[in-house]
């Protein structure tokens, strides 16, 4: 016998009753009169969840509900009903080694989706999407960069057109994907930069320009932007931080963090946050094209030396014990990009073939 409640087909009414059985057969009594009665293989019983009230639908839609879960179990394992084999659910949730293999499943998934699924995700997306899509990010990227962050450039416009003629007529035919390249010049403070935006638009500071001492210091700098544009690596890095920021939103239900994603592109080209791979595939696409204009490489790793070098850029401070010292080693382990070390290696590697090159 089951105690519970019974309520009526379409009603919240709900008074006392009891659930008895004979052979194959079920009688539900309320207020001592047999209410309803049938086959218990008619019974429609909900699954264990802990120990929430169980739910079971009689055949003329009528509800019986009790918290006796174990007698219900009981009850289905003695008769044969179908509803016995959901008692697995039970088991697994009431097991601890089972709960414990589940939450370490979990983690794994989870980590498996951030360190892999998504940066493929990213890949195949930023690959797919339209052209137009690229130019609208684009526009507007850079439309909220030059009311914000960037300023008008002080170059002399003498400088500007000569730059931007020498890119369009020695870079530019290197090029064979589909974009058009566009080369804007900008003011940033006095920081040393330049970043290209998904359609293929490059915009380089005037303190970078001055920072070079020749013009193919500048061609290596906007060949690695290149690189970025053709491998679509500022669209990976945004869509990626994208899928983050969904993933917080279907957690949390903070729907405001929606915002984060309008502001994603530009934060991200600002603060240059391409991952070591990205910039190391953009560092050697920029090599093979030096290599096949005539450029050496090793006017990459001269400039990147300088930019390095820049007063902008040093740290406050020098390790003066070797417990600062050992923090430096770390955070040099720890970042993201390669070094400038390894990407001035790099450069006098693809130099020498340059030079090999010439003397064949």
């Amino acid at each position: 016998m089951i105690k519970g409640w019974l309520y009526p087909a379409d009603s919240s009414a709900r008074s006392g009753a009891v659930l008895s059985t004979n052979g194959n057969q079920f009688i539900v009594t309320r207020e001592n009169r047999a209410t309803v009665t049938g086959s218990i293989q008619e019974l429609v019983v909900s699954q264990r969840v802990g120990n929430i009230p169980r739910k079971i639908t009689l055949p003329d839609k009528s509800l019986f509900e009790t918290t006796d879960n174990d007698a219900v179990d009981a009850l289905l394992a003695a008769t044969g009903h179908n509803a016995r084999r959901a008692g697995i659910l039970h088991i697994l949730e009431s097991r601890w080694q089972w709960i414990a293999l589940a939450l370490l499943a979990t983690l794994f998934t989870g980590f498996a989706a951030l360190r892999w699924g998504m940066p493929w995700a990213s890949n195949e997306l930023a690959f797919a999407m339209p052209a137009r899509a690229t130019e609208i990010i684009s526009a507007q990227t850079l439309e909220f960069l030059d009311k914000a962050i960037l300023e008008e450039s002080a170059l002399p416009v003498e400088e500007q057109q000569r730059i931007r003629q020498h890119f369009e007529t020695t870079l530019l035919p290197l090029q064979q994907e589909n974009f058009t390249y566009r080369l804007h010049f900008r003011r940033m403070s006095d920081i040393p930069n330049a970043f290209a935006l998904p359609a293929g638009d490059i915009v380089i500071t005037d303190r970078l320009i001055e920072l070079a001492d020749s013009q193919e210091e500048i061609d290596s700098v906007l060949l690695h932007e290149i690189g970025h544009v053709v491998h679509r690596h500022g669209l990976q890095q945004v869509l990626h931080s994208s899928f983050l920021t969904i993933a917080i939103i279907m957690i949390s239900g903070d729907v405001t963090a929606t915002s984060n994603i309008a502001v994603a592109l530009p934060v991200f080209l600002l603060e240059s946050q391409y991952s070591r791979e990205h910039e190391t595939e953009a560092d050697h696409y920029a090599f093979e094209r030096m290599v096949e204009a005539g450029i050496d490489p090793l006017h990459f790793s001269t400039i990147m030396e300088k930019i390095s070098s820049a007063p902008e850029n040093e740290p406050e401070g020098n390790a003066s014990n070797s417990d600062e010292q050992d923090d430096t080693d770390l955070l040099k382990y720890l970042s993201t990009h390669p070094s400038t070390p390894e990407r001035v290696f790099q450069a006098e590697k693809y130099s020498r073939k340059f030079r090999q090159r010439l003397s064949e």
